[in-house]
């Protein structure tokens, strides 16, 4: 039990620490309008999904779908905001 307890402590020590790198002014400056998520993805590291909502547009045809994804450490955090898959805005608070 105690050898599977100390092996969770590091995958979480590891998970934080390559998180934390990514939370950088340089990181979130490559975000631009437009990107995909997998783009951003690929730059940010997997994010946290504080909300979403779909949107039927009904006779107009199609749907609406956002997004808000949100990387932090500490009280730094970069949000994006994606519409139909597609960064539409981004914020930060905190960054250095």
């Amino acid at each position: 039990m105690k050898k599977i307890f100390t092996i969770y402590i590091l995958c979480s020590l590891l998970l934080l620490i390559g998180c934390e790198g990514k939370i950088t002014k340089e990181n979130y400056s490559k975000i631009s309008t437009g990107m995909t998520k997998t783009e951003v993805e690929a730059i940010m590291g997997k994010g946290q999904s504080v909300g979403s909502s779909s949107v039927d547009l009904g006779e107009f045809g199609g749907e609406m779908n956002t997004e808000v994804i949100s990387w932090q450490n500490g009280k730094t955090v970069i949000s994006v905001s994606f519409l139909n898959g597609k960064v539409q805005a981004k914020a930060e608070n905190g960054l250095k």
